[in-house]
């Protein structure tokens, strides 16, 4: 089963995945590209790992793109088999918001990519340390969100007990 990616951990505590994962930016571009074509081989095939796949593919996408419906529409236009062009005037119309065609195809392949890669490691991050290996909690002083105190989601600060910062890259990253 594919959601069981075996990782390992670099220096900095993000996974490093072996195989396909949802976790690899390169991977969940490649599935973008070739959605359709991949969700009509994963179809009624409830044992085959490509279902699997698709299904944990919709879940984390759905996840990562639900704060930005701009993103969710791109998605949805060029699974739709749209060109860029044709997306240029849909996100002018629906947004307000004039792209470059050149920008609309790097939010494709890049920016859309990670973060459902990003939000992949979240759920990864998520379970590994609810069932894997015990991990510490804390909450957030600004926004009073209970995360897990790791790299990912603190800033490193060697004069705090935990080593994290009291406030969340969120937070801190709203402010600038």
């Amino acid at each position: 089963k594919l959601d069981d990616t075996t990782c390992r951990f670099g220096t900095d505590g993000h996974p490093i995945p072996e195989g396909v994962s949802l976790l690899n930016p390169a991977i969940c571009s490649t599935i973008l590209c070739n959605y359709s074509k991949l969700k009509q081989d994963s179809f009624d095939c409830f044992e085959g790992d490509l279902y699997y796949l698709m299904e944990s593919f919709d879940n984390i996408s759905a996840a990562a793109l639900k704060n930005y419906p701009m993103y969710e529409r791109i998605v949805e236009c060029k699974i739709d088999g749209l060109q860029n062009i044709q997306i240029q005037e849909i996100l002018q119309t629906e947004f307000g918001i004039k792209h470059s065609l050149e920008y609309i195809s790097s939010l494709w392949r890049k920016k859309i990519p990670k973060l459902i890669a990003s939000a992949a490691e979240d759920q990864y991050l998520n379970q590994y340390y609810l069932n894997e290996e015990y991990g510490v909690y804390k909450k957030c002083s600004r926004c009073g969100q209970i995360k897990l105190a790791h790299n990912k989601y603190f800033s490193k600060n060697k004069t705090s007990k935990d080593s994290f910062y009291s406030i969340c890259k969120e937070c801190r990253n709203a402010k600038k």
